[in-house]
């Protein structure tokens, strides 16, 4: 009577450990870097009564944590991709806010351009139709140049950002 009141015990405190293991993986459900603990049980050796083996009850082998390996790398290393990528995607984001602003993009200028290039082709005498194509002519090319000089600019920021990188590395390698 006393082995079946020992297993009995034994698997309470077993179910009581599991339910713990559970109750904090609820409880950090949402908790970012967590990562869901596994309850692992074994059964215990069984005792030998005369010829025959008794079950001695389980018990709790350990709490591991559950997860992928090769998630856990690839996440660690997209992270250090990012990182590295990220003054790119900064300038990358830069030029095509330029491109792609009503004031100093192509597509309002260009759209202008072939519309009256497209009004001309239809009546090629006219003069005002002529000097609005001309006009629109320049306005295309004073947008070109604007942009030009805000990609010099941008370039020559890039650079000063590399050198300024460059001389922080050869500095650092000077100190050690």
């Amino acid at each position: 009577m006393s082995d079946l009141l020992s297993i009995g015990s034994g698997a309470a405190h077993l179910y009581r450990q599991a339910l713990a293991t559970v109750s904090n993986n609820i409880a950090n459900l949402n908790t970012d870097g967590y990562s869901r603990q596994d309850v692992s049980m074994a059964e215990n050796n069984p005792s030998q009564k005369g010829t025959i083996y008794l079950g001695t009850g389980a018990r709790v082998t350990g709490i591991a944590r559950a997860y992928d390996e090769f998630v856990e790398r690839s996440l660690r290393d997209s992270g250090s991709d990012y990182s590295t990528q990220a003054p790119m995607i900064e300038y990358a984001n830069r030029i095509v806010d330029l491109m792609g602003s009503e004031a100093s993009g192509l597509s309002n200028v260009l759209d202008k351009f072939f519309a009256s290039a497209h009004e001309l082709s239809a009546d090629a005498a006219s003069t005002t139709l002529r000097t609005v194509f001309l006009r629109d002519a320049d306005s295309v090319a004073d947008r070109f140049r604007e942009l030009s000089s805000h990609l010099d600019s941008l370039d020559q920021t890039i650079q000063e950002n590399i050198k300024y990188q460059i001389d922080s590395i050869n500095s650092y390698h000077i100190l050690n």
